[in-house]
Parts: C-alpha cells; sequence; structure tokens
C-alpha cells in the first residue's frame, strides 16, 4: 500500500544569466607609449531581487601598467570601477518568487581585460566578465510513500525449499 506526501523544501525556482562588456577610459598623467599590462582586482557584488530579474551592483579595482617617455619609464594607473546592471531571469517552477526568496550569484567568468588602446583622453580598456544569478525559494514536490512491511530471512526460506530427495 502506497500514500503520496507533500514535502516543502527550497529550490531553484528562476535564473539567469548575463555577459557583462564595460569600457571604460583611464586618465594618464603622461603622454603613455605603450600599454605593457592591465589587472582586474578586488571585484565585489551586490544584488537586489526584482520581479523576474535581478538588479546586480559591483566594483572592481584596474591597476593598467604602461610606459611613456618614449618607453624609457613606466608606471601604474589606477581606477575603481562601478557598475549596475540587471540580469533577466526565467521561472524553472511555477512556484512564484516572494520576498522570502533568495538570490545566489556566482561569478562564471572573473573580470578580465580584453583590450586596451592608448588615445588621447588616457587608456581605454574594455572589460569582460559574466554572471549567474539563481533565485531560491519554498517548492514542493510530491512522493510516493510505501508502508513497511515486515522483512524475512531469506535463509530460512532457503531451507524450506531444499528438495533432500534429488
Amino acid at each position: 500500500m502506497s500514500e503520496i506526501r507533500e514535502i516543502v523544501t527550497k529550490a531553484i525556482i528562476a535564473k539567469g544569466r548575463k555577459c557583462f562588456r564595460i569600457n571604460q577610459t583611464i586618465p594618464v598623467n603622461n603622454n603613455a607609449g605603450n600599454v605593457l599590462g592591465c589587472w582586474v582586482i578586488n571585484h565585489t557584488t551586490d544584488t537586489t531581487l526584482g520581479l523576474n530579474s535581478v538588479d546586480v551592483s559591483g566594483s572592481f579595482d584596474v591597476n593598467v601598467w604602461f610606459a611613456n617617455q618614449e618607453n624609457t619609464a613606466t608606471e601604474i594607473a589606477s581606477a575603481s570601477i562601478n557598475y549596475k546592471e540587471t540580469i533577466k531571469t526565467r521561472e524553472i517552477s511555477c512556484d512564484t518568487v516572494t520576498r522570502n526568496s533568495e538570490v545566489q550569484l556566482k561569478v562564471l567568468q572573473n573580470p578580465t581585460c580584453t583590450n586596451a588602446c592608448i588615445t588621447e583622453n588616457g587608456i581605454e580598456l574594455e572589460i569582460v566578465f559574466e554572471l549567474l544569478v539563481e533565485v531560491i525559494g519554498e517548492t514542493k514536490i510530491m512522493v510516493t510513500v510505501f508502508s513497511f512491511q515486515e522483512s524475512f530471512d531469506p535463509i530460512d526460506d532457503f531451507e524450506n525449499e531444499i528438495n533432500e530427495d534429488f
């Protein structure tokens, strides 16, 4: 005999992902000759749950190493970059997102400088990264429950089935 029961549990009820491409110009004091390297560090994020979306705000620091004085000296320019974007989510479950739902953010690709160009205004950078958001809320699942039946010892039954006249 079996029954069906409902279990209330937490599960991912909506998710979304987005690739970000941020262009930022960093002013430099001296005339830059060549960009020698760029590092993106200290990436932090914060999320706010919206209707069918998650608002993500964050920041990271950029350090650009460049040559100046006709490539005879080097210098590092630093800047802190802030961003605010919306990631649309799609429902996975029929359950609705409520105020009690929580958001988990995962960085699929850390911020990386993919392009650095010297312009008359400074050094123009292109930073790329990818984020995944998952909305976690309460949902119900249905399970089949079977009643417990006494088990038997298979060895006892085996001995009863032996045909001694064989």
